[in-house]
């Protein structure tokens, strides 16, 4: 395992510029950091004035204590001599939160604190960056306040972003959206940690389940690639590409100092790795969440059950677009489900049980798919809106779902009344989306994902060429 668990699981933390000074970087910092965090923290500051109760040391120095990992929030000339008594402190891994390196021109900068950390034998994350958030530790290094910021639940997704706003943004939404989260980590201007090296590190982690991306440019292609393409025959990997367009990538390159490059070379690099890219965030989130849940197809064939026949056409068409495809139903299957459903159902793929459906009818449905072999995936929509479909509909539908050894995907909307029975769906263990192509996206990611695992057979093979970021 890449030993950077110093980081996620330090014993003690220095946090060098805390601060008094309510609202500035240094303060949220620490009492960020003594608010969850349940090791040894270590206040430093050249002022020495008590912070929160806490001895406030002058330097790192006086600690009388190891600390294994310090964060530097201190202005940018001044870290490389801070950098320089972590080192003789023997400090393990620094997060370097502070701005003004190469992002701004000065890469000079960033080789001094290179040669520092060889020297002593430190790794860093960031500069320019908002550093860690552990949901299982209790590190948080991100210096935004609990009075403007909500945090997610504990969940297995763990989320990587070269922007340090963007992160921060990903943590409160994700709260909104009830996706649980195990770590964020903001790295900046990766002048030493990078991608490759967070996705070695989550591919062994206990807590992480699927690993996304917030990519703005990658500097060592090779090593990425070879990362993520070893992880992601076991991980999932998915990323989110920005700075795609000449204005973007402009926008990417004063922002953390990537170079964009061709986004056509990004796109068959992440081919190559089996890293699925998203669209936007919102698309990241819908692929992660059903991944997350870690039961795979066994069959690239997905079947719709529904009562609404519409959403079920627009289901159909929006997977045809995302290059999946329609089960085709055993003559068993067709022949058992003709027998126990009315006429007036429509036994294909969709399954249309129209608008009358019941609890009953959804349960004789998902039986039959279940045992039909070519089914891979199930795709569930309920109009919970309609008289005959009872809110015991989401019992049954959680039920079958404990017991199922195929991913079931439902696809449900509506207001407030409907809105609790989809939480409960969600708290129950179901990917649930409001719209077809939603779903289809998260259906895309869970076939993509079975193929580079091995779980569909027949996949096409591999291209061998070398593509070069």
């Amino acid at each position: 395992m890449l030993d950077l668990n110093f980081f996620f699981n330090p014993t003690s933390v220095a946090v060098i510029g805390a601060s008094d000074s309510v609202g500035s970087v240094g303060y949220e910092i620490i009492k960020n950091m003594l608010d969850t965090f349940k090791g040894n923290v270590y206040a430093v500051n050249l002022k020495q004035k008590p912070i929160f109760g806490k001895t406030c040391y002058k330097s790192i120095l006086d600690i009388p204590s190891e600390v294994d990992m310090a964060i530097i929030a201190v202005p940018s000339p001044f870290v490389k001599d801070v950098l320089e008594d972590c080192g003789r402190k023997k400090v393990k891994g620094v997060v370097i939160i502070s701005g003004g390196f190469s992002e701004i021109g000065e890469k000079a900068r960033e080789d001094e604190l290179l040669e520092i950390a060889k020297k002593h034998g430190i790794r860093i994350i960031g500069p320019n960056c908002i550093g860690i958030y552990d949901n299982y530790s209790g590190v948080n290094t991100i210096f935004l306040s609990k009075e403007k910021i909500s945090y997610p639940p504990k969940g297995k997704i763990s989320f990587l972003s070269q922007s340090g706003a963007f992160a921060g943004l990903i943590l409160d939404w994700t709260s909104k959206e009830r996706i649980g989260m195990s770590k964020v980590v903001s790295y900046g201007n990766k002048i030493d940690v990078n991608e490759a090296d967070l996705i070695n590190y989550l591919d062994e982690d206990e807590n992480t389940k699927v690993i996304c991306l917030y990519i703005e440019g990658i500097r060592r292609g090779l090593k990425f690639m070879e990362a993520a393409k070893k992880v992601s025959k076991r991980t999932p990997i998915l990323a989110l590409k920005s700075g795609t367009t000449k204005s973007g990538a402009k926008a990417a390159s004063s922002h953390t100092g990537s170079l964009a490059g061709e986004d056509i070379i990004y796109e068959a690099a992440f081919k190559q790795s089996h890293v699925i890219r998203a669209k936007n965030f919102e698309e990241l989130f819908d692929m992660a969440k059903v991944l997350e849940k870690q039961i795979y197809p066994k069959s690239d064939g997905i079947a719709v059950l529904t009562n609404a026949g519409g959403l079920g056409v627009m289901t159909a068409d929006a997977l045809e677009m995302n290059n999946l495809r329609l089960a085709n139903l055993s003559e068993d299957t067709i022949n058992q489900l003709k027998k126990q459903f009315p006429e007036r159902v429509i036994v294909s793929n969709p399954i249309d049980l129209v608008g009358d459906a019941d609890k009953e009818r959804y349960e004789i449905g998902l039986d039959a798919l279940l045992k039909d072999e070519d089914v891979g995936l199930i795709i569930v929509i309920l109009l919970l809106q309609v008289p005959t479909l009872s809110f015991e509909s989401i019992d049954m539908l959680l039920s079958t779902n404990q017991k199922a050894e195929k991913p079931i995907i439902v696809l449900c909307t509506g207001g407030e009344i409907v809105s609790k029975q989809i939480k409960k769906l969600e708290e129950g263990g179901l990917a649930v989306y409001p719209t077809p192509e939603r779903t289809a996206r998260a259906a895309y990611a869970l076939i993509n994902h079975a193929k580079t695992r091995g779980d569909i057979p027949g996949q096409s093979k591999e291209n061998t060429g070398i593509c070069k970021i």
